[in-house]
């Protein structure tokens, strides 16, 4: 019998885990499940939820009630004569220490859960951006490796040759040091797009080769911002009017405290002398005299702290309609320059074109080096360029508070 339950309770482990399995599992097929499942299975945004839980319970501590006093002595001289009392003291708060206390708990688990929203919206922004610059690294990665085997095929027919002309001569030299610079070029993005791709993996667990399949596709369209925005609703704000309120209950919580606490409860003696015992039943009451202080230093501190949490809102406000100008102009230029721009697929059939010439003669050696080289920096620049956009455009989102509604 025993082993039949043995069993039973490992299958019902074993069950239960395997559930547990199945939630965790993400179905990614694109780019958007891609972002959603990272943002679940993000370290980062566990730990700013696991902080919400643990201020959650601030308000159930501050809402306990002291335990008791419980006072015993006895005394005796002899076996005849002899004190005996007990004393159960209730401690009472009075000035509305309890009811501040339970306030300032309030205050700060709300602020954590705005802190929470914002931690989101960033972490699902830097997530953002490390897919959409894993995505460019592929592409950097192929125009290198192409310029590393163009440049090794010249290479290798120019030393297949019997003899070399001195211009030739110079042009091996040159192709060597240009496939060279490339082939640092190539390792370096290698490096990089491997630390990334740990990186991802370390916060999310998902796999490189799914990370790989799904990177977002290059930008095309871009969304409209607008120039004049609320900044009441920024998370960025509201975690400062938190900090306000929070620093109002800790001032409400110091004036509480400037009140004594009140000890009271019953009191029980008992007299012996000789053969006579004499009972007595009464009420104690203890309580500190505020006498020698009032607590007018942690009063005038919070009182100042409340000050300077009013001064840090209206800071943050300025700067934040500031920064979001500036953040609106750089998007709109930057969108602007990237429309403008040659688009990928037309540079590289001209690049194809100019290669092709090259190994017909018509073009001669610096053309195609210039060629290869303009064509990674071009390919960098608008890489970079759709980066700060796109970086631009999550952080204006943040502030408009919108960055959930929006997969970049």
């Amino acid at each position: 019998m025993k082993g039949l339950m043995g069993v039973a309770t490992l299958v019902a482990i074993s069950f239960n885990f395997a559930q547990a399995q199945i939630e965790n599992v993400c179905s990614i097929n694109d780019y958007k499940s891609l972002v959603a499942c990272a943002e679940k299975k993000s370290a980062e945004i566990k730990l700013s939820e696991q902080k919400i839980t643990s201020t959650s319970k601030l308000e159930d501590a501050a809402r306990q009630w002291d335990n008791p006093d419980l006072d015993l002595e006895s005394v005796s001289k002899g076996s005849d004569v002899s004190e005996k009392s007990a004393t159960l003291l209730f401690n009472v708060p009075l000035g509305g220490k309890r009811s501040a206390r339970i306030d300032e708990a309030k205050a700060e688990h709300r602020k954590s859960v705005i802190e929470n929203q914002f931690q989101i919206q960033s972490s699902r922004l830097a997530l953002t951006l490390a897919f959409y610059r894993l995505s460019h690294l592929t592409k950097e990665i192929k125009i290198e490796q192409e310029s590393v085997d163009t440049f090794n095929k010249i290479v290798k027919q120019y030393q297949g040759r019997k003899a070399l002309s001195p211009e030739q001569d110079v042009s091996l030299e040159v192709f060597k040091m240009a496939l060279s610079d490339h082939q640092f070029n190539l390792n370096k993005l290698r490096s990089e797009s491997e630390k990334i791709i740990l990186e991802l993996k370390a916060v999310t667990g998902i796999d490189k080769d799914v990370i790989l399949k799904h990177l977002p596709p290059a930008k095309s369209n871009w969304q409209k911002v607008e120039s004049e925005e609320n900044v009441l609703n920024s998370p960025q704000v509201q975690v400062a009017q938190a900090e306000v309120e929070l620093s109002k209950s800790q001032n409400d919580r110091a004036k509480a405290d400037t009140w004594p606490d009140l000890k009271i409860g019953p009191t029980i003696q008992e007299s012996k002398s000789g053969n006579e015992t004499e009972k007595l039943a009464g009420v104690s009451l203890s309580m500190p005299l505020p006498i020698l202080s009032f607590n007018g230093g942690n009063r005038d501190y919070t009182k100042e702290k409340m000050r300077e949490s009013q001064m840090s809102l209206e800071l943050t406000k300025q700067k934040l309609n500031a920064y979001r100008k500036q953040l609106t102009e750089k998007y709109n230029s930057t969108v602007l320059i990237l429309k403008s721009v040659i688009d990928s697929k037309t540079i590289a059939s001209k690049h194809v074109k100019i290669e092709q010439q090259f190994f017909k003669g018509v073009v001669n050696s610096s053309l195609i080096i210039e060629a290869h080289r303009q064509l990674f920096d071009l390919e960098s620049r608008r890489n970079e360029a759709e980066l700060e956009a796109l970086e631009s455009l999550g952080q204006l989102l943040i502030i408009d508070n919108k960055f959930n509604e929006v997969v970049l």
